[in-house]
């Protein structure tokens, strides 16, 4: 930083300061700051910047000073948002964005920006822009993403296989059992009543055995749902959610829905399922309403239940991987969010996902 530029900066940036703070401090303070710091005037011409803007962008303070910086910085998808930027920023607005901006050597790099503007008594003198490198974070965060993804498709296709395994193997051996304790009851109608009751009771387990894989066979990997979509799958989700706990369930599907990515129905489905669970669980609610539809290009997902108790936190409803934690995960991958709002009235699960997501990554 040359002479003049200090003496613009300390000019300047001392009164906010306060005059307790030296010309030393304010110097080490500017220089050393591991953040990419960019000092520009009321016309947004270049003035100075510190060490880690010149490591950062590789411009010389020459460069800087010949180029606008929107333009030297930028590449051609970005130029336009940078200057609306600057323009807020020159307007007194403090700014906060994440975008990419260029290097010297033709590069893009990540970076988290402030726009700040300088206001001494009333006028704006200035502008300081930080820019701190976050490629490396976002590198990271889209390497953990991608790592999610596998899982979640490895997670998927094993329910899918023993949910095949179940009705393809165990579901006939049951049924031919189911058979055979048929024939044998029939045998047994004139023996000694305890060998009636012990082959009623025996055929009476095997025929639970049978609802029960059957049951978790469908909540492992529902088979309709890949055939015939959403609604009839929710709505048979719905009526033996009823069938097993006596909650009334209130069902609002749009009737034209449509179809989606395997991702966007499996988990729409998932957040149904521990939705549901979560009532039944925590609310002591006699009913549950559930509405699913499509506004513009969002699907829309809203569970409310009418129980007095307050349900858990999101994170804190099961742990990572089997609740709604892990499905607030899942939708963030896909773009999308989940909510929870809490009312004497009641608790409301919403659950928004952009109806064309594809996982991120």
């Amino acid at each position: 930083m040359s002479e003049c530029d200090w003496l613009y900066f300390a000019e300047h940036v001392s009164p906010i300061f306060g005059a307790t703070t030296t010309n030393t401090h304010l110097r080490v303070l500017f220089e050393d700051s591991p953040v990419a710091i960019v000092a520009l005037d009321a016309r947004h011409d270049f003035v100075m910047c510190n060490r880690a803007f010149h490591t950062l962008f590789q411009f010389s303070t020459e460069e800087l000073h010949a180029t606008s910086l929107d333009e030297l910085i930028t590449g051609p998808d970005t130029t336009e948002d940078a200057q609306a930027l600057s323009m807020a920023v020159l307007r007194g607005e403090k700014v906060h964005t994440v975008a990419q901006r260029r290097r010297k050597d033709g590069m893009m790099v990540d970076v988290e920006i402030y726009g700040i503007p300088l206001i001494v008594d009333g006028a704006l003198e200035g502008v300081y822009g930080l820019y701190q490198d976050i490629t490396e974070r976002n590198r990271a965060e889209n390497a953990v993403r991608r790592m999610a993804n596998t899982i979640d498709t490895l997670q998927l296709e094993e329910r899918r296989r023993i949910a095949r395994d179940l009705h393809d193997s165990m579901s006939q051996e049951l049924a031919v059992l189911n058979w055979n304790l048929t024939l044998l009851k029939g045998m047994t109608e004139n023996a000694d009543p305890v060998l009636r009751d012990i082959v009623a009771q025996t055929k009476e387990i095997a025929l639970q055995c049978s609802s029960r894989i059957r049951t978790a066979s469908y909540l492992l990997h529902p088979p309709l749902l890949g055939e015939e979509g959403l609604y009839p799958v929710i709505e048979r989700l719905s009526k033996e959610f009823e069938v097993r706990s006596g909650i009334a369930v209130d069902l609002n599907l749009q009737l034209d829905l449509g179809r989606f990515s395997d991702a966007v129905e499996i988990t729409v489905f998932r957040v149904v399922q521990e939705a549901l669970a979560n009532v039944l669980r925590h609310s002591g609610s006699p009913i549950v309403h559930i509405t699913l539809a499509r506004i513009g290009e969002s699907l829309i997902l809203t569970i409310f239940d009418e129980g007095k108790r307050y349900h858990c936190e999101v994170n804190e409803t099961l742990p990572a991987g089997v609740g709604l934690t892990s499905m607030s995960e899942r939708l963030e991958q896909l773009g999308g969010s989940l909510r929870l709002e809490r009312s004497t009235n009641g608790t409301t699960l919403i659950a928004s996902l952009p109806a064309e997501a594809r996982t991120n990554g």
